[in-house]
């Protein structure tokens, strides 16, 4: 397949209308369109679904990924043979892992010249979907089994602790019933304290919140809105003066799992190491 015309495909899926993508890359709608056009018949099949916004067939998948996976080869060429080449890596990690053991990584990338990190928030049990699709080259997961077309290794485990505020409690202890207690989730793919709550043997709460932020989540069970499941790193500071309480014995264990591209670049491994050295330092074996 041709290679501008992957590297159009790529193009159009990100930005998500063929305006958008005739913006960036300096064409118009038209040559945009005759480029997918053409590149759809060389491969056989439609590779675009023409929606607002547009979005790829699966043999529109395995394209993306392949124009993704190009760009990274060519990038590291140009580091070997023509110095330093600003390109970008995108990655998937869930909000938990961005503010705690996953800074560690942040703190080595700032010394990369050649790199520019693209971040994407996604819940750790679906980011691996967005790998399979080809959108980003590496992702924090839930899931051992490797994408398509990726290699996997084992990070460790986050655990969450359950927490509230102790003006949620009234100054009382925690119930036997979890239930019974307002409760704070990411969002609607949250389901850590709904499982949580199974395991302990508690019903559903009646009552919901949502705060689609690692840092909003925080606030919101130290404000008293309802209880949560707290990463273990970030709530020593709210244990130790007073602001959050421990509200069962329980914990939740997650483990975390590293999957990237199978194709080795020099940037791609040296992410990888970064990622590797800051697991190590910030989770649990």
């Amino acid at each position: 397949m041709n290679r501008e015309h992957l590297r159009t495909l790529a193009v159009l899926l990100d930005e998500g209308s063929f305006g958008a993508a005739a913006d960036r890359m300096h064409l118009t709608p038209s040559a945009v369109s005759q480029r997918i056009k053409a590149l759809e018949t060389e491969a056989g099949q439609i590779l675009v679904v023409r929606a607002r916004p547009c979005t790829a067939t699966e043999a529109g998948i395995v394209a993306a990924r392949l124009a993704r996976q190009l760009d990274e080869v060519e990038a590291d060429a140009d580091v070997a043979m023509n110095g330093l080449v600003s390109r970008s890596l995108g990655v998937v990690t869930n909000a938990d892992s961005l503010a705690t053991w996953f800074r560690g990584v942040l703190t080595e990338a700032a010394s990369w010249p050649d790199t520019q990190l693209r971040v994407q928030i996604e819940d750790e049990q679906f980011s691996r979907e967005v790998l399979g699709r080809g959108e980003a080259m590496a992702a924090v997961t839930t899931s051992a089994r490797p994408a398509s077309g990726c290699r996997c290794q084992r990070l460790g485990v986050l655990r969450y602790i359950p927490v509230a505020a102790p003006t949620l409690l009234g100054g009382s202890t925690a119930p036997e019933d979890l239930g019974v207690l307002p409760v704070v989730e990411f969002n609607a793919k949250d389901a850590l304290q709904r499982t949580f709550l199974a395991k302990v043997g508690a019903r559903r709460p009646e009552r919901t919140h949502r705060f689609p932020s690692s840092g909003a989540f925080l606030a919101a069970v130290r404000a008293g809105l309802g209880w949560g499941l707290l990463p273990e790193p970030q709530l020593r500071e709210s244990l130790a003066d007073g602001s959050l309480v421990r509200i069962r014995p329980e914990y939740q264990d997650v483990e975390l799992f590293w999957q990237c591209w199978s194709v080795r670049t020099s940037r791609l491994t040296k992410l990888t190491d970064a990622v590797m050295r800051a697991a190590r330092a910030g989770l649990l074996p």
